[in-house]
């Protein structure tokens, strides 16, 4: 899964660039030190209760011929959105039907189970440490297809 943008309301926007501004000198383009210092990709700011993670994943992943992992995700997502076909093209040359999976999270979203919720450090499906926490309860491995069990609100 890969963030592909961020849209925020205007009261988070400036509670969060205010913030951005207490622990950095003032510069130029407040939206584009946000994008870089969250490392996200484009953030907007739109109406009210907005306050979201748009994100992206390419489903089947690992290739079903060679499994391997897909590499690049950024720019496979943009090609798969571009193009008329629903084919996904492995790092080995393969191409296989596939779909996108796309997910609206919310990023201020409160926990429904009031207890906390144990930190994961390693991934138990690989074993990495690439741990992504998008709430907390909402995470995923960098590393492999593992998620937290997010479901996709929207489909494509």
């Amino acid at each position: 899964m890969v963030p592909t943008a961020v849209v925020l309301s205007p009261e988070s926007y400036a509670e969060v660039v205010a913030e951005l501004l207490e622990a950095s000198e003032p510069e130029s383009d407040e939206t584009q030190r946000l994008e870089h210092q969250l490392g996200l990709p484009p953030i907007s700011v739109q109406s009210e209760d907005t306050d979201i993670v748009v994100v992206k994943e390419l489903v089947p992943n690992p290739c079903p011929i060679c499994h391997h992992p897909l590499k690049f995700l950024r720019e496979l997502i943009e090609r798969f959105e571009n193009e008329e076909t629903n084919l996904i093209r492995c790092p080995l040359g393969h191409r296989y039907s596939g779909m996108m999976k796309v997910y609206h999270l919310n990023i201020f979203q409160q926990s429904e189970n009031p207890e906390t919720v144990e930190k994961i450090a390693e991934c138990p499906t690989c074993g990495g440490k690439k741990i992504q926490y998008l709430g907390p309860t909402e995470m995923f491995c960098l590393d492999c297809d593992w998620d937290s069990g997010m479901i996709a609100r929207y489909r494509l």
